[in-house]
């Protein structure tokens, strides 16, 4: 698995598997075929509900050998911001998170981040980063904290490629979820991308992936199906030409495709 070095000198895993709407038994199951595929980093959140189920599926793993993902999912105070995380270390069944995110930019986002940055100081988490902050945002907010985001994780894929985010991020990694925009038709049918498929013996998935992998963006695209799991994985044997690339940057529209983003 390729790896991206974060701010703080952790090592992150480029690509991992993203688990919202996963529950229950469906979710321990793909969480252990993604497992078996070579999947070692993993993505969920407080909302999603589905921390327990992570946790009982990953146990009979070396714990150095994942990286787990979590993000704080309401306008929480500080101190409920610090349950918020022992709830998670405790549905995880692990001693601590490789990163956590504060799931959007609430009001109460800095208040939040100190109980982050806190029990980082305590080890209890290796990574802190942010979740759908836009370029003002994320400006202004690394102006109030003491450590660096090493993440921001924005809606990112072909038809909103976060151009201005990426350049006002000099020391944060950009990972998208939604590489596939939910699964909408249209970015797989593209006509470039249907050609670059055919080009380089690849499906349009991982061109796509292979993409925005290129442009140094992290990747957590969600599936259940172990089929895919292996196909989203296989991206790392092939490298788009320059022209190809830039014709891909071409396909940006700069526009959200999820209304409650907005």
């Amino acid at each position: 698995m390729q790896m991206m070095t974060l701010n703080n000198g952790v090592k992150m895993p480029a690509l991992g598997l993203g688990t919202y709407a996963l529950r229950g038994k469906e979710c321990e199951r793909a969480i252990k075929d993604a497992l078996e595929c070579g999947y070692r980093l993993f993505d969920t959140a407080q909302m999603y509900a589905n921390q327990r189920e992570i946790g009982n599926a990953i146990k009979q793993m070396p714990r150095k050998e994942l990286f787990l993902e979590t993000k704080i999912s309401q306008n929480a105070s500080f101190s409920e911001a610090k349950n918020i995380i022992h709830r998670a270390l405790d549905e995880l069944q692990t001693d601590y998170l490789d990163l956590l995110l504060i799931h959007d930019n609430y009001s109460r986002s800095k208040e939040i981040y100190e109980a982050m940055q806190e029990a980082y100081k305590q080890g209890l988490i290796k990574a802190l980063g942010i979740s759908n902050f836009n370029a003002n945002a994320y400006a202004l907010f690394i102006k109030e904290v003491e450590i660096m985001p090493t993440i921001n994780q924005c809606q990112t894929h072909l038809f909103y490629q976060q151009k201005a985010l990426r350049a006002a991020m000099k020391e944060t990694i950009l990972q998208s979820w939604s590489p596939f925009i939910a699964g909408r038709k249209e970015v797989f049918e593209n006509d470039l991308v249907q050609n670059l498929s055919k080009k380089y013996g690849k499906t349009p998935a991982q061109i796509i992936l292979r993409f925005l992998n290129e442009e140094n963006i992290a990747l957590i695209p969600k599936t259940s199906r172990k089929e895919r799991m292996k196909e989203n994985l296989d991206i790392f044997d092939f490298t788009l030409e320059t022209q190809d690339r830039e014709n891909l940057r071409k396909l940006d529209q700069n526009k959200s495709y999820f209304s409650w983003v907005d």
